[in-house]
């Protein structure tokens, strides 16, 4: 008996393990933070230099290093800037994309609080929260351009209430 259990073990010593091959290829995603590609231009990057929130959120997301801490950073700085939404910027398309930009944070957060979560699914959240937050600067460049646009149409109309008064006058004294 015991010479079937040295021969066993002379046996299996010798064999050599062949490599176990891994279907998991999440294991092989790595993560690639996304990064904003709306800038603000004009009025609206004038008007948000002065938007402190704004510039402190901007700044922490700079910063981000994908920690559960950071994330609550996050946290803190859209709820300033729901809180602090300047009069010129408080129009009901901005507050809803805020709105969806606060939900995209505290959605990261929320996975990041998880003991074990998939790196394709990190990837995904993080994803949809530039994704708000460029629908955010959409809506804020469009409120500007908006107020551009109505300030040239008033503009516009005030110089055909003049030429309409200059040719009154003209036809009167005829």
């Amino acid at each position: 008996m015991r010479f079937i259990l040295l021969l066993f073990l002379i046996v299996s010593c010798g064999e050599k393990n062949a490599p176990i091959e891994s279907n998991n290829t999440e294991s092989e995603i790595a993560f690639d933070p996304a990064v904003s590609q709306m800038e603000l231009i004009g009025d609206a990057a004038r008007f948000n230099t002065t938007w402190v929130a704004y510039q402190k959120f901007i700044t922490e997301l700079e910063n981000f290093d994908h920690s559960t801490a950071a994330a609550e950073r996050l946290i803190l700085a859209v709820d300033d800037m729901d809180v602090s939404l300047p009069e010129e910027l408080n129009k009901q398309p901005v507050r809803s994309r805020l709105k969806v930009l606060e939900t995209r944070v505290k959605s990261y957060h929320a996975l990041l609080t998880h003991n074990s979560y998939e790196v394709s699914t990190q990837q995904d959240r993080y994803d949809q929260l530039i994704t708000a937050l460029d629908g955010l600067k959409i809506q804020m460049m469009e409120v500007f351009l908006l107020k551009k646009a109505e300030e040239s149409i008033l503009e516009n109309l005030e110089d055909n209430l003049n030429d309409l008064e200059e040719n009154n006058d003209a036809l009167e004294g005829i």
